[in-house]
Protein backbone atom coordinates (compact mmCIF):
# COMPACT_ATOMS: atom_id res chain seq x y z
CA UNK A 1 0.00 0.00 0.00
CA UNK A 2 1.18 3.53 -0.77
CA UNK A 3 0.71 6.06 2.03
CA UNK A 4 1.62 9.65 2.83
CA UNK A 5 2.92 10.91 6.16
CA UNK A 6 2.87 14.68 6.62
CA UNK A 7 5.59 15.32 9.21
CA UNK A 8 6.37 18.87 10.30
CA UNK A 9 7.50 20.99 13.20
CA UNK A 10 4.57 22.15 15.31
CA UNK A 11 0.96 21.85 14.18
CA UNK A 12 1.57 22.55 10.47
CA UNK A 13 1.08 18.90 9.47
CA UNK A 14 -2.26 18.74 11.24
CA UNK A 15 -3.37 21.95 9.56
CA UNK A 16 -2.46 20.62 6.13
CA UNK A 17 -4.37 17.41 6.81
CA UNK A 18 -7.39 19.37 8.03
CA UNK A 19 -7.35 21.47 4.83
CA UNK A 20 -6.96 18.32 2.69
CA UNK A 21 -9.86 16.63 4.46
CA UNK A 22 -12.01 19.71 3.87
CA UNK A 23 -11.19 19.92 0.15
CA UNK A 24 -10.88 16.24 -0.78
CA UNK A 25 -12.65 14.44 2.03
CA UNK A 26 -10.87 12.21 4.51
CA UNK A 27 -8.28 9.69 3.40
CA UNK A 28 -7.01 6.99 5.74
CA UNK A 29 -3.81 6.69 3.69
CA UNK A 30 -2.68 10.13 4.87
CA UNK A 31 -1.25 10.37 8.38
CA UNK A 32 0.21 13.22 10.40
CA UNK A 33 3.18 13.71 12.68
CA UNK A 34 3.16 17.05 14.52
CA UNK A 35 6.71 17.18 15.88
CA UNK A 36 7.85 18.91 19.06
CA UNK A 37 4.37 19.83 20.26
CA UNK A 38 4.93 18.37 23.74
CA UNK A 39 7.88 18.71 26.12
CA UNK A 40 8.60 14.96 26.03
CA UNK A 41 8.58 14.65 22.22
CA UNK A 42 11.28 12.30 20.94
CA UNK A 43 11.87 12.43 17.19
CA UNK A 44 13.85 9.20 17.05
CA UNK A 45 11.11 7.36 18.95
CA UNK A 46 8.43 8.71 16.58
CA UNK A 47 10.39 7.76 13.47
CA UNK A 48 10.97 4.27 14.87
CA UNK A 49 7.23 3.90 15.52
CA UNK A 50 6.42 4.93 11.95
CA UNK A 51 8.98 2.51 10.54
CA UNK A 52 7.81 -0.32 12.79
CA UNK A 53 4.26 0.21 11.50
CA UNK A 54 5.27 -0.27 7.87
CA UNK A 55 4.50 -3.62 6.31
CA UNK A 56 6.70 -5.33 3.75
CA UNK A 57 6.01 -3.95 0.30
CA UNK A 58 4.47 -0.71 1.59
CA UNK A 59 5.56 2.61 0.17
CA UNK A 60 5.68 5.63 2.46
CA UNK A 61 5.99 9.14 1.10
CA UNK A 62 7.06 11.46 3.91
CA UNK A 63 6.28 15.12 3.25
CA UNK A 64 8.30 17.38 5.55
CA UNK A 65 8.38 21.12 6.04
CA UNK A 66 12.02 22.24 5.98
CA UNK A 67 15.01 20.85 4.11
CA UNK A 68 17.77 20.28 6.65
CA UNK A 69 15.38 20.51 9.59
CA UNK A 70 15.31 17.86 12.28
CA UNK A 71 12.14 16.22 10.94
CA UNK A 72 13.47 15.96 7.40
CA UNK A 73 16.85 14.78 8.63
CA UNK A 74 15.36 12.10 10.88
CA UNK A 75 13.33 10.58 8.06
CA UNK A 76 16.19 10.95 5.58
CA UNK A 77 18.18 8.54 7.73
CA UNK A 78 15.59 5.89 6.76
CA UNK A 79 16.20 6.12 2.99
CA UNK A 80 18.13 2.85 2.94
CA UNK A 81 14.83 1.06 3.64
CA UNK A 82 12.95 0.09 0.48
CA UNK A 83 9.83 2.08 -0.30
CA UNK A 84 10.69 5.20 1.72
CA UNK A 85 10.56 8.57 -0.05
CA UNK A 86 11.23 11.89 1.72
CA UNK A 87 10.35 15.32 0.33
CA UNK A 88 10.97 18.68 1.96
CA UNK A 89 8.88 21.78 1.35
CA UNK A 90 5.36 20.36 1.63
CA UNK A 91 2.56 22.74 0.73
CA UNK A 92 -1.16 22.53 0.04
CA UNK A 93 -0.99 22.28 -3.78
CA UNK A 94 1.51 19.39 -3.47
CA UNK A 95 -0.76 17.50 -1.11
CA UNK A 96 -3.92 18.17 -3.14
CA UNK A 97 -2.20 16.86 -6.29
CA UNK A 98 -0.72 13.74 -4.74
CA UNK A 99 -3.49 12.38 -2.53
CA UNK A 100 -6.03 11.69 -5.30
CA UNK A 101 -3.37 9.70 -7.17
CA UNK A 102 -2.26 7.48 -4.27
CA UNK A 103 -4.23 4.50 -5.57
CA UNK A 104 -3.30 5.01 -9.22
CA UNK A 105 -0.97 2.72 -11.14
CA UNK A 106 1.41 5.65 -11.61
CA UNK A 107 4.97 4.99 -10.45
CA UNK A 108 5.66 6.56 -7.06
CA UNK A 109 8.56 8.62 -8.41
CA UNK A 110 6.25 10.12 -11.08
CA UNK A 111 3.55 10.84 -8.51
CA UNK A 112 6.16 12.65 -6.43
CA UNK A 113 7.43 14.64 -9.40
CA UNK A 114 3.88 15.71 -10.26
CA UNK A 115 3.33 16.74 -6.65
CA UNK A 116 6.53 18.78 -6.70
CA UNK A 117 5.46 20.51 -9.91
CA UNK A 118 2.10 21.36 -8.35
CA UNK A 119 3.95 22.77 -5.33
CA UNK A 120 6.00 25.04 -7.61
CA UNK A 121 3.00 26.05 -9.74
CA UNK A 122 0.97 26.84 -6.63
CA UNK A 123 3.47 29.37 -5.34
CA UNK A 124 2.39 32.59 -7.06
CA UNK A 125 3.04 36.26 -6.34
CA UNK A 126 -0.49 37.43 -7.07
CA UNK A 127 0.45 41.13 -7.21
CA UNK A 128 2.71 40.45 -10.21
CA UNK A 129 0.12 38.23 -11.85
CA UNK A 130 -2.62 40.87 -11.52
CA UNK A 131 -0.30 43.59 -12.84
CA UNK A 132 0.57 41.45 -15.86
CA UNK A 133 -3.10 40.73 -16.56
CA UNK A 134 -3.93 44.43 -16.25
CA UNK A 135 -1.11 45.36 -18.65
CA UNK A 136 -2.25 42.72 -21.16
CA UNK A 137 -5.79 44.11 -21.06
CA UNK A 138 -4.49 47.62 -21.66
CA UNK A 139 -2.53 46.36 -24.69
CA UNK A 140 -5.69 44.71 -26.07
CA UNK A 141 -7.43 48.10 -26.13
CA UNK A 142 -4.48 50.09 -27.50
Amino acid sequence: MRRILIATHGEFAGGLKQMMDFVLGGNDKVEVLNAYTTPDFDMDREVAAVMDGAEEGDELIVLTDVLGGSVSNAFSRQLSRPGIYVLAGVNAPMLLAMVPMLDSAMATEELIRQGMQSARDGCVFINDRMKRISEEREEDFA
